[in-house]
């Protein structure tokens, strides 16, 4: 499933993230399997619930693709700053299966169709594009190396 991590720092310049479980490798999804302590799929559906967790995961997989040694516990952030999208086809899908879902306890189910809800209402007031795309790298962590 696909997704955009958009990532809004008060620090730094807005950016956005190509999310797409589907790609993973299997040394990554494990990755995220263990910081998120579940299921890639659980991971899928938290981050369409808006589960902070899941976010963070998310957004900690997208900045190690350019900053590969970047800890899990150095991504940090607001928790209004990142915001998970996907396209509009896909959230009309979802929302309708996840109606009709079996098997998914009912507060999980109706909080799914919630957030589906509310993300199919942002797309239609075209707010789902309004993050450009990233300028640049995040910022490193790390202490620049000494000259002397």
């Amino acid at each position: 499933m696909k997704f955009v991590i958009a990532y809004s720092p008060d620090d730094g310049p807005a950016q956005r993230y190509d999310f797409d479980a589907d790609d993973l490798r299997v040394a990554a999804a494990e990755d995220l399997e263990r910081k998120f302590e579940g299921s890639l799929d659980e991971l899928q559906q938290a981050l369409m619930s808006g589960s902070i967790r899941a976010k963070r995961c998310a957004l900690w997989h997208v900045l190690r693709q350019q900053h590969k040694e970047l800890r899990y516990d150095d991504v940090d952030f607001r928790a209004g700053e990142v915001e998970v999208i996907l396209d509009r086809e896909v959230l009309e899908k979802l929302h309708d299966a996840v109606q009709t879902a079996t098997g998914v306890p009912e507060d999980k189910r109706r909080a799914a169709v919630a957030a589906l809800k509310a993300q199919l209402d942002k797309s239609d007031e075209g707010q789902a594009d309004e993050v450009p795309a990233p300028a640049g790298k995040a910022p490193s962590k790390k202490k620049p190396a000494s000259t002397a």
